[in-house]
């Protein structure tokens, strides 16, 4: 997780300096972020159903073996759409990591101890989001771009025959035959179908083609849920339909993650493009926010264990959603000590959100679905990230087109164009955070 976290954070301060590179626009840049997104979250679910079947050790190793062969081919990018392909690679790595942590932290600790265990994966995540602006800045004001997917080599490496030593073996189901493969071929072709909508709007927005993605991706998940009822080993465990926790942790989740994406998706260009700071320095106030939900995501564990999940997770949004308010008020001539504090507030609201909604969402499942919660689990977050970079590049790039001012006040006035959609998305957490009850 730190090694996944690392490289997505690493990515988001370095898209300015990529899109100069390449000679690229906003709108193209995305997708290098996109492409990795999109695959992510089309196999999430997949890896989490395989882990059940054929261990949950084999497919975490996998996967750092993916990541790692994935960042090399990234740096060997010459066209931003060798890069964009190679992200997408990369991605599958990911999907593997990321859709087993969860249920192999949850199966290795008792339930009076699983928030505080999953806070401390809550801090791997922040201090990997942490180390990523820095260390992305450092790299590419002194070495250029393409360092910051090097260093994932050898920490993949390291990675790789650690868990291999330490990680033990869990098998929820071994009949690995029953493993529908058209089921997953319906899931990806709906996930990928859901970004299209989006997407279409990066090429000069066209309703038409909207509205067709749409009803492609309708068709797809009502086919692909039909079959989910009709079978006894399904991809997608229905059952998890009926837990009202499960599904509203879940949408909080969901919204949680499109707008801090969105949010993390713009500041860059504002760090460099408004306020002029060169990379290593957008590195460094980006910091801000895993720096404080390190030390916050472990205590909000631990609070949860005590008081109940939903307390804790709505305090934490509530503070979120007012941090992204203030930012309304920034000008050209601002202190950067503003933006500080107010990523400061981001990063101590989700900290607290954060470890008490996926300790619900986990603890509100039996042990033979966590396999699969743990990849419904990472699916809804990064299908959030992925929804949330689309929808907010859209708007942000829209806005951008649109403004005829200075670059500096054109790329402030598209960030406040944008910021309100990330606002809503927060109050809508808040909203399914509040009437969820705790586990």
């Amino acid at each position: 997780m730190l090694l996944a976290t690392i490289d997505a954070s690493v990515v988001n301060v370095a898209l300015p300096t990529i899109a100069d590179y390449f000679q690229t626009t906003v709108r193209t840049t995305a997708w290098v972020t996109i492409s990795y997104l999109l695959v992510v979250t089309a196999f999430l679910l997949i890896f989490g159903r395989l882990s059940d079947f054929y261990g949950q050790k084999l497919v975490f190793i996998s996967g750092m073996a993916f990541f790692t062969i994935g960042s090399a081919l990234c740096a060997l990018s010459d066209i931003i759409s060798q890069l964009i392909a190679f992200r997408a690679f990369q991605g599958l790595g990911a999907a593997m990591i990321m859709s087993n942590t969860p249920a192999i932290v949850t199966n290795a600790f008792p339930p009076e101890k699983r928030g505080m265990s999953l806070g401390v994966i809550g801090s791997a995540v922040s201090v990997g989001l942490m180390l990523g602006p820095p260390l992305g800045g450092m790299l590419i004001h002194y070495y250029g771009w393409k360092y910051i997917f090097l260093v994932n080599i050898p920490v993949g490496i390291a990675g790789i025959i650690f868990s291999w030593k330490i990680l033990g073996e869990f098998k929820a189901d071994s009949d690995g035959n029953k493993f529908r493969l058209f089921d997953s071929v319906l899931w990806i072709a709906a996930i990928v179908s859901f970004v299209l909508i989006f997407a279409a709007g990066h090429s000069g927005f066209d309703i038409g083609e909207a509205v067709v993605y749409s009803l492609v991706t309708l068709a797809l998940l009502t086919w692909f849920f039909m079959r989910q009822w009709s079978t006894d080993r399904p991809l997608f465990n229905t059952i998890l339909l009926k837990n009202s926790v499960f599904v509203l942790s879940s949408c909080a989740g969901f919204f949680t993650y499109m707008g801090m994406i969105g949010l993390s998706f713009m500041i860059p260009f504002i760090l460099e493009k408004t306020f002029a700071l060169q990379p290593l320095q957008s590195g460094r106030v980006l910091m801000i926010i895993p720096a404080t939900t390190v030390f916050v995501s472990p205590l909000a564990g631990y609070m949860s264990d005590k008081l109940g999940q939903r307390l804790i997770s709505v305090s934490g949004m509530v503070i979120a959603a007012v941090s992204i308010s203030f930012l309304f008020q920034l000008e050209p001539q601002s202190e950067i000590s503003r933006v500080i504090i107010n990523l400061a507030g981001l990063g101590l609201g989700l900290g607290l959100f954060g470890s008490p909604n996926n300790s619900a969402l986990m603890g509100s499942v039996d042990h033979k679905n966590r396999g699969s919660a743990a990849g419904i689990l990472a699916t809804v977050r990064n299908l959030g990230m992925v929804s949330g970079v689309s929808v907010v590049s859209l708007v942000f790039n829209s806005a951008l087109n649109r403004e005829a001012v200075s670059e500096s006040l054109k790329y402030l006035a598209a960030f406040k164009t944008a910021l309100p959609v990330v606002l809503a998305f927060a109050l809508i957490a808040i909203v399914c955070s509040g009437i969820r009850r705790s586990v």
